[in-house]
């Protein structure tokens, strides 16, 4: 923007102009944190047209940029380009005005119905010019009229806006250089002054815009062609009727256009009209293309008014605000506008509708928010919907609140909850469904075998683990209970226990050794090791147990246990020798006592000297430091250590066992 600073801020302009005339230049601009206010687009886009200073009889006090600047400043229409700012940057003059582009780059995509509205507008901009102001246009033609960014056309060109006291010939042979030719009146030549030059320069446009256009594409559009050339041309300028009389012509009060009407002038109607009016406009509206409705009523069906209106929200607003979709259930209510118009035309104003601060608003949106919320793309919903529920989340209107959190639920299976929620999430709850197969054990730590669990088929009850151990009466389960009496629970910190835990598994043999972090309470804290055939076993009626080893027993020992079981298949005798192998198991348990510094000590230090560990925790007392005494007469009657007076009677050995003074 140069060394001078824009007056508005945060404001780019895009280097490429979109349209260069003989009087300024027009860009398209964004204002960035703006209040997404001046777009359909949600973005901030404004259009600003850049005007150097240019010699002429009628630019003498000001460029045609600056005229054209006070005259949509003063006359302010729905219809006229709305002024937003202006200012001087160094010799070139800026305005900043709401998004329009030229029409000549969209007239090829307008429908004839849009033509028709465009036209509509177009003409209540000059009746509010001529009537209200007192003032002629005199530059009416294509190059004076954009399209705004929601598809509305916009009367523009002011320039040459004059009284019509101020209307003589002199000024309109002056202007008629940058004027469109075929536009201006013969009349003008003529020393008559005349005021009915915007009447002759309309009937140009009707013909120009309907070029190539067939006569019955919109209704009454031949009448009205031949009322252009024969009223609104005529050689007389005393015959020509006025703008407010055109607007009466039949061309402008089709059932089409009467709607787009009613819509517009909302606020002058009573409340038995609006009744009427939206209990039937659904039906109306089917007969027209679907995307020229969307386009021309998709911002008035969603407007602030027409959302506050009782029967449209209950006509209307539930079948606008859903899209179509062919395969409905259960009866279900289709959407009016299909999936593909609906994301181009209605998805915009919904965006814009979130940042309505209004709570009845906001209340309808959210009673039909699941209806439309998958037409969002994830961007969409991440940076402009979620941000503005969690603002209502904040709201003091309970019910506001409530539909919020319904709302926000909605966006958690699509943007996932910690975009949603947000902070720090950690696993709260587990999985309590009981397991019906074995689990597949994962490795274990520091180097140990990864010992798969087998898969068995349950065929009984006992086959299923449970929180407590079942047992079969039989005569091995008899020998083990009168030699290894079972223990208690084990404490927390019974993961060095050096007892026995006898479990009941399938006659299969099997190792498995379940992690330290997956332990569920204190009996889980061993490592377990289950001995199981790996074939068919033939033993029927005899249980084999799982022996639990002391993480302090010998590798050694374990190995060879196990090698002393697997030869011991089908008898009673196998059952003895496990019950010895566990008795030995126990016996080479290092003793407690043995884990006793001492002892440690006295086996370390034979035939060396000792050495005192606690010799640095003899207990030290310091002796008491005794401060400088001045002498009696400088310190007069006060004495020393709290006015304390020994006694000469006292036993110097008594007390402490040291003088007070030492």
């Amino acid at each position: 923007m140069g060394n001078d600073a824009s007056q508005l801020k945060g404001l780019e302009i895009n280097e490429k102009p979109t349209e260069c005339t003989d009087f300024w230049s027009h860009y398209q601009a964004n204002i960035r944190d703006s209040c997404r206010y001046f777009g359909l687009k949600s973005d901030g886009s404004v259009s600003v047209f850049k005007g150097e200073s240019i010699l002429g009889p009628l630019w003498t006090a000001s460029t045609p940029l600056e005229k054209f600047c006070n005259n949509i400043l003063k006359y302010r229409h729905p219809f006229i380009v709305r002024y937003i700012s202006a200012w001087q940057q160094r010799s070139t003059f800026h305005l900043a005005t709401e998004y329009i582009q030229p029409l000549a780059h969209v007239i090829s995509s307008q429908t004839p119905l849009q033509k028709c509205i465009g036209l509509n507008n177009i003409l209540q901009a000059l009746v509010f010019l001529h009537e209200q102001g007192k003032v002629s246009h005199n530059n009416i033609s294509t190059s004076a009229i954009y399209v705004s960014g929601d598809g509305q056309w916009k009367l523009g060109g002011l320039q040459y806006l004059c009284n019509f006291s101020e209307q003589t010939p002199a000024y309109l042979k002056q202007s008629r250089i940058h004027r469109y030719d075929k536009a201006v009146d013969p009349n003008e030549d003529t020393n008559e002054p005349t005021t009915k030059v915007d009447q002759y320069a309309f009937a140009v446009l009707v013909e120009d815009i309907f070029k190539g256009c067939k006569d019955d594409e919109v209704p009454y559009l031949k009448e009205f062609k031949k009322f252009c050339r024969e009223r609104l041309q005529s050689p007389d300028c005393k015959q020509r009727p006025s703008l407010s009389e055109v607007m009466q012509h039949d061309f402008f009060n089709h059932e089409f256009i009467s709607v787009y009407k009613f819509l517009s002038f909302l606020p002058l109607k009573c409340n038995e009209e609006k009744t009427d009016f939206f209990s039937n406009i659904l039906q109306c509206l089917k007969c027209y293309d679907e995307e020229t409705v969307a386009k021309q009523f998709g911002g008035l069906l969603l407007s602030r008014l027409t959302l506050l209106d009782q029967t449209a929200r209950k006509d209307v607003i539930p079948y606008i605000l859903k899209p179509r979709n062919d395969r409905t259930q259960n009866g279900e209510h289709c959407g009016f506008f299909t999936l593909g118009v609906f994301k181009e035309h209605l998805k915009p104003r919904i965006i814009q509708l979130f940042s309505v601060r209004d709570g009845q608003i906001r209340m309808l949106l959210l009673a039909h928010f699941s209806k439309y919320v998958h037409v969002f793309s994830h961007d969409e919903l991440s940076q402009h919907i979620l941000p503005e529920l969690l603002l209502g989340i904040k709201d003091t209107d309970d019910a506001l609140v409530s539909a919020t959190l319904v709302c926000l639920s909605e966006l958690v299976p699509i943007l996932g909850a910690d975009t949603v929620v947000g902070g720090k999430r950690s696993r709260l709850f587990t999985d309590g469904r009981p397991n019906s197969n074995a689990k597949v054990l994962s490795l274990v730590k520091n180097g140990k075998a990864n010992l798969i669990e087998t898969h068995v088929q349950a065929k009984s009850l006992q086959d299923f683990q449970c929180s407590e151990s079942i047992y079969t009466q039989n005569i091995a389960t008899s020998v083990f209970e009168q030699a290894l009496p079972l223990n208690e629970r084990p404490s927390p910190v019974g993961s060095e226990s050096m007892d026995i835990e006898i479990i009941p598994v399938k006659p299969t043999y099997q190792a498995a050794v379940e992690s330290e972090d997956d332990w569920d309470d204190w009996d889980n804290s061993n490592h377990k090791l289950r001995i199981e055939d790996p074939g068919n076993s033939h033993i029927d009626g005899t249980l084999l147990e799982a022996i639990t080893l002391p993480q302090t027993s010998d590798k050694k020992l374990s190995q060879e246990f196990i090698e002393t079981e697997s030869h011991a298949e089908g008898s009673l005798e196998h059952s003895i020798l496990l019950q010895k192998a566990a008795l030995e198991a126990k016996k080479n348990i290092i003793d407690i006592s043995e884990l006793d510094i001492k002892n440690k000590i006295d086996q370390s230090k034979k035939g060396s000297d000792e050495f005192d560990f606690f010799a640095d925790m003899t207990p030290v007392i310091e002796k008491q430091k005794v401060a400088p005494v001045r002498e009696e007469s400088e310190v007069g009657d006060y004495s020393s250590k709290l006015n304390f007076v020994p006694n000469n009677e006292m036993d110097e050995n008594e007390g402490w066992g040291d003088t007070w003074n030492d």
